[in-house]
Formats: structure tokens, C-alpha cells, sequence
């Protein structure tokens, strides 16, 4: 008798368990050892499509979780396992999109931290929503829908989302190039007629109606705005199942379906209503078993801010979640050593990388610690369809509070581009300052841009001094000799032209050379031409000749052809200077006296940094450089014209008394030239 009502009971609740979860008969209870969950709420969306209700949910767990996710289970309030399918999950950071079977609207379960999970949760079938899935690229036909089909259904899926309508732009994983991907969904006839469908992808790509494809596109094109690919076709009322395919060759994945519906006469996108739905599940605060509280917080991508040449910040916004009965102290570390407090604050990444945020709660006497890796990517494609525009403001807000003695040379870097965006010097200093001093290392070509970027902005602001020290700051970090010796020159000619320090600028230089005895040759012929440059700025010219010859041509040309180069650079750089292009003639210039450094002797090439520096509205820079090359070269060619023209710079910055001076010596020393009595016209005199 006992064992008869024992079979009974066991009948009965095998009948139960059946009927719980409707359609699915093999449904198994979550036993113990599981120690974490996250509620789920879901209100399902009802639709009539074939197939079962889903919905889908994007948390975050925690360090518990294994790292293929073989312990994640999805269960009702009774603890019945759920058909379920993972659509993101990595074992470098903690954040996990899964889809799961919703019988009923209400609150679901997400379970993990089980080291001895057993079985795998039932499979689910996706039958709601836009499911769009990525795989890698496998190159075989493209020459009929069948063997597109066919080379995607072999390739290995990277990832799934489940977007709004098929109608995409670029690759939400964050890859370019090749890829092949696979949009489908129920589609909604909503009256019966004669459709015409349009589609088209980036690449080649079919589309399939009910199974048969009604559209293929089989030549390798791009998108141009507009879909090409049109068919007519004949629909009853009701649901249709509608896929496409795409294989991807270059650049972003991307791919559309419009169509003109009877009775209109345009193409429109498919409106996203027609779509079967899918619910999204509203994820609750972290539980863990036989605790009242477990520390948690959520993560909300916010924004992103375009930084050029082609980096963007990501502002992430993160919420300490905690009962109602509590008012703590919440602090926040994230490990690019930047710390903040607050039940809710907001963060800036710099770069990408793998970040592990760590909560802390104080409540009390009672401390409670939550810590979730979070991997930043390029972009921000945490958010679909494609993240916000971020205000300069609001970032320069946050970059204000950064501790920039805990950041890596990169993250320094890119604030410098970020601060000359949004063109406000003092964050530009502060972020500059802290980058020269790094000494991690670092790429030489990045490092030579951002120095150039501090120092421009420096000139820009008069800060002469400045200007020069990122230089000499820079050329003291670990990179290779030609970058060092780079820098070193940049440091000296800009020392010698907007400060007057040059002899301890030449004095560096010369102390570089004697402290590496074994620098590659185009490093000491760099190093050579800037101390020959410093010569000429400390009045000492027959060094300056004994240097330049010293360090010889930087290119190895004939004559002949060295001449005919300095002739084309002399008529760019001027071309350059007339037309407001100043920086590049400032390159040119510096570039044409390390290739032939006998021209630092020549004058000319001084004569055209006082052309670019009156034009730059910096007249007493500009007398001060011909003046110092005259001191040190009086016989040069150029002399009388270099004194001419540092006089008429003079005046223009209405030094009256001092042009009149410098007329008297070029009358004096100079009494053959035509310059003179020029200069005196022009002067008044």
C-alpha cells in the first residue's frame, strides 16, 4: 500500500512538473549548491506567432560564476529549469546575455556559482524578435541562396543580439572586415495582396521568405543608401517566417529590408511592430542564499565622445543597489587607479582594456564588497542601435577629479587630444604636464605628436618656456634613440627662438651626445644639426660651421639634386606661409635643415622662420632670430636682409627705438647693400 501511493505521489508530481512549463514535459527542479541569483521580471509580450515566448536579459555576475558559463540556469519563482540559450558570455569580463522560454508574465530566476552543475539546461528555440548572429568569415559559392546559406550554416557563431528591425549599419561586436551574418524573424502580414519586397546588403547576400529565396544578391557591392534588390510577392494574412543572409567582405556588416505594401507606393523600412516580439527582462538586485544582503550595483553604458584621430571615451554610469533601510558610505575603485564615492557616480574610459570595478559598502560596523570585470571595447557597443554623442562638457567634468599620477602613458595621451578638442589650456597643461613626466613606454611616432600637440598649444598661449620643457620632458622617456634625438632637436630649436636659454639648450644637447657614444648614425647627425642650430644662437658661428659639416647631409643625394629639392621646398614653404598653413611650414623648414644641415650656415631657411613668425603675428620672435644669426654670421648672404627684415619687424611690433637701431647697423656694417637706405624709407628716416 505504501509503495502504491509513493508511485502515486511520484505520478503526480512528474504531471505538475509537465504542466508548469506548458509545451515543455521534461521540465527538472534546481536542486542545492547554488548560492547566487538575480530575479528576472518579464511582462510577456503575446503575439500569436508560431512558437513559444522568450524574452532576453543582459546582466552581470560575478568572480562565482564559471568562466564558460556551464552553471548559468534560468528557473520560475518554483525553481523549474527553463529552456535558455546564452548569447554572450566571456571569460575575461563578467557580463552575460542570455534568452530563456517565459510561460507566463512574472518574475524568473538566473542562477550561478555552482562548481558541480550537472546537466545543461534545455536548448532553446528562438521564435521571437529580430535574433541577428555573427559568424567568422568561410569562404566558399556565393552564386545562389542555397550555397550562401550553406556557408553560413557551417561558419562558428561569435555572437547574437537581438536587434529591433532588420534594418542595420554596422557590426554590433565591434569587427570590421569579413564576417558572415544571419537576421530572422516572424513577420506579420497584416493584409492579405501583393507585396514588393526590396533588400540589400553590404557584400552578398540572399533573402528568404517561408523558407524559398525570393532575393539574392550574388555580385560583391557596397551599400549605397538605397535598397536595389526588389521582387513581387504574393502574401496571405498571418505570420511568415523571413531571413537574410549576408557575407561580408570589408568595412561594417550591414544590411535592410524595406518593402511597399498594397495600396502604397514607396519603399519603407518594415515597421519594427511587425516583427514577432520579444520581451526584455528588468533585472533585480543579487541575491545570494541564506544572506539578507549581498553587495551589487548595475553598470549603464551612457555615452561616448569622439576623440580624433579615431578614439573615443566611454562614460559609464554605475548604481549601487541597496535595501531601502540602508544609508551607507559607497566607495568605488576602478583599476585604471581612479577612485570616487557616491551611491551613483559616473565614469570616463579612456581606452580599451579589462577593468575591474570593486564597491564597497560601509553600513555601520559592517563592511560588504562587490567586484565585476567589465571589458571596454574601441567603440561603445554596449548599446544598440548606436550609442549617444557625450557633451564635452560633461567629460571635461569627470576628467577634472582624475588622479593623472595613476594613469598609463596612453590614457595621458589621449586626454591631451581630448583637451586640444575641446580647446581649453589649463586642462591641456595639466594633462600634458603629467603625460611628459610618464616614463612608461611608448610608441615614439604618438609620442612625437603629442609633444608637437603641448607644444603648439603652449605657443599658442605665449607659454615660450613651456613649450620647450615638453620637449626636453619628452625626449627623457624610454624610447627609441632616433625619437629621443627627435625630441632633443625640437627642445633646442625651440629654446633658441622663443627663450633665452640658449646656450643651456646647447649645453644639453652637447651632454646628450657625450652620455650615448653609440647612438645610431641618423640619431647623432639629428642631434649634430640641433647643436649647430644653438650655435648660431649663441653667437657662435664658427662652431655652428664645424657642427653642421660634422653631421652632413641627412639624404644621400647628388648636389644637383639636393639643390633642386631645396628649391621645391623653398617655394612650398612660402607657398604655405602666404596661404596660412603654418604648421606644415614650420615641418618643412625644421625638415629641410636636418636633411642638409649647411643650411642652418646658409641663412635662408632663417630668413623664412622670420617670414613664418611675423605672419604669425610673432614680430619680436622674428627680429630676435635674425638678429641672432647675424651676430653669429655676419658674412653670410643673407645677413643684410635678415637685418632689414628684423628691423621691420620691430616696427610692427612698434619698437620704433630699436628698428631705428638696428637701420644704423645695417648702414654701418652693410654700407653696399640696397637694404639700407630701403629700410630707411620705410622707416621714416
Amino acid at each position: 500500500m505504501r509503495k502504491s501511493s509513493l508511485f502515486s505521489l511520484v505520478i503526480l508530481l512528474s504531471f505538475l512538473m509537465g504542466v508548469a512549463v506548458p509545451g515543455w514535459t521534461r521540465a527538472a527542479i534546481l536542486g542545492l549548491g547554488w548560492p547566487y541569483r538575480l530575479p528576472l521580471k518579464v511582462q510577456v509580450l503575446r503575439c500569436g506567432a508560431p512558437g513559444k515566448n522568450i524574452a532576453w536579459a543582459q546582466f552581470y555576475t560575478n568572480s562565482a560564476r564559471l568562466p564558460e558559463g556551464n552553471d548559468l540556469r534560468v528557473t520560475t519563482s518554483g525553481r523549474l529549469i527553463l529552456p535558455m540559450r546564452v548569447l554572450r558570455i566571456s571569460r575575461y569580463d563578467d557580463r552575460v546575455r542570455l534568452a530563456f522560454e517565459t510561460p507566463s508574465s512574472g518574475t524568473y530566476y538566473v542562477w550561478w556559482g555552482n562548481p558541480h552543475p550537472g546537466p545543461a539546461a534545455p536548448p532553446l528555440k528562438v521564435d521571437r524578435g529580430v535574433w541577428l548572429r555573427l559568424f567568422h568569415f568561410r569562404p566558399g559559392a556565393s552564386d545562389s541562396g542555397r550555397a550562401m546559406a550553406a556557408r553560413i550554416a557551417h561558419g562558428k557563431c561569435y555572437a547574437s543580439y537581438f536587434v529591433p528591425r532588420i534594418f542595420i549599419g554596422f557590426n554590433p561586436a565591434g569587427q570590421n572586415g569579413r564576417a558572415m551574418s544571419l537576421c530572422r524573424s516572424w513577420l506579420k502580414i497584416p493584409k492579405a495582396g501583393r507585396y514588393k519586397f526590396a533588400f540589400d546588403v553590404n557584400g552578398v547576400g540572399y533573402l528568404a521568405l517561408d523558407g524559398h529565396s525570393i532575393l539574392i544578391k550574388s555580385q560583391r557591392s557596397g551599400m549605397y543608401g538605397r535598397v536595389r534588390f526588389k521582387r513581387l510577392v504574393n502574401l496571405k494574412v498571418g505570420w511568415h517566417r523571413v531571413v537574410i543572409g549576408a557575407i561580408n567582405y570589408w568595412g561594417q556588416i550591414g544590411m535592410a529590408l524595406d518593402w511597399m505594401p498594397p495600396g502604397t507606393r514607396a519603399y519603407s523600412p518594415v515597421p519594427k511592430n511587425l516583427y514577432a516580439p520579444i520581451a526584455q527582462a528588468s533585472v533585480g538586485r543579487l541575491q545570494k542564499i541564506g544572506q539578507t544582503y549581498a553587495a551589487d550595483f548595475a553598470i549603464h553604458p551612457e555615452a561616448q565622445v569622439f576623440v580624433p584621430p579615431s578614439y573615443y571615451f566611454q562614460r559609464f554610469a554605475f548604481q549601487a543597489l541597496i535595501p531601502a533601510s540602508f544609508s551607507p558610505q559607497v566607495t568605488w575603485q576602478f583599476s585604471d587607479g581612479q577612485t570616487a564615492t557616491g551611491l551613483r557616480v559616473e565614469h570616463e574610459f579612456l581606452a580599451p582594456g579589462i577593468y575591474k570595478i570593486q564597491m564597497t559598502v560601509q553600513q555601520g560596523s559592517r563592511k560588504f564588497t562587490a567586484t565585476r570585470r567589465l571589458r571596454i571595447r574601441s567603440v561603445l557597443y554596449q548599446m544598440y542601435p548606436f550609442p549617444p554623442a557625450d557633451p564635452l562638457v560633461v567629460v571635461a567634468r569627470i576628467l577634472k577629479s582624475y588622479n593623472l599620477a595613476d594613469l598609463d602613458a596612453r590614457q595621458l595621451a589621449r586626454g591631451v587630444r581630448f583637451y586640444r578638442r575641446y580647446n581649453t589650456f589649463p586642462g591641456l597643461a595639466r594633462w600634458g604636464r603629467a603625460w611628459a613626466k610618464n616614463r612608461q613606454p611608448e610608441n615614439a611616432g604618438p609620442a612625437l605628436r603629442i609633444a608637437g600637440i603641448l607644444a603648439k598649444a603652449a605657443l599658442a598661449k605665449k607659454r615660450y618656456t613651456w613649450a620647450a620643457q615638453v620637449y626636453l620632458l619628452a625626449s627623457q622617456k624610454p624610447l627609441s634613440p632616433d625619437a629621443k634625438a627627435d625630441l632633443l632637436a625640437n627642445y633646442v630649436v625651440t629654446t633658441c627662438n622663443y627663450t633665452t636659454r640658449a646656450s643651456r639648450a646647447y649645453a644639453y644637447a652637447k651632454d646628450f651626445l657625450t652620455q650615448n657614444a653609440h647612438l645610431p648614425a641618423t640619431a647623432r647627425h639629428v642631434v649634430l644639426t640641433a647643436m649647430a642650430y644653438a650655435a648660431v644662437a649663441n653667437g657662435n658661428g664658427r662652431l655652428a660651421v664645424r657642427l653642421a659639416k660634422q653631421a652632413r647631409p641627412g639624404v644621400d643625394k647628388p648636389y644637383r639634386q639636393q639643390e633642386i629639392q631645396e628649391g621645391v621646398l623653398a617655394r612650398n614653404i612660402e607657398s604655405y606661409i602666404l596661404t596660412g598653413h603654418f604648421d606644415t611650414a614650420r615641418h618643412l623648414i625644421n625638415q629641410w635643415e636636418l636633411d642638409y644641415p649647411r643650411a642652418v650656415i646658409k641663412g635662408y631657411t632663417r630668413l623664412l622662420r622670420m617670414k613664418l613668425l611675423v605672419a604669425e603675428g610673432r614680430p619680436l620672435i622674428a627680429a630676435k632670430i635674425g638678429v641672432q644669426y647675424v651676430n653669429a654670421l655676419p658674412a653670410s648672404f643673407y645677413s643684410a636682409e635678415l637685418l632689414y627684415r628684423a628691423a621691420l619687424a620691430l616696427k610692427v611690433a612698434g619698437k620704433t627705438d630699436a628698428a631705428g637701431s638696428i637701420m644704423a647697423r645695417l648702414k654701418h656694417d652693410y654700407p653696399e647693400s640696397p637694404y639700407g637706405p630701403k629700410l630707411a624709407r620705410q622707416l621714416g628716416q
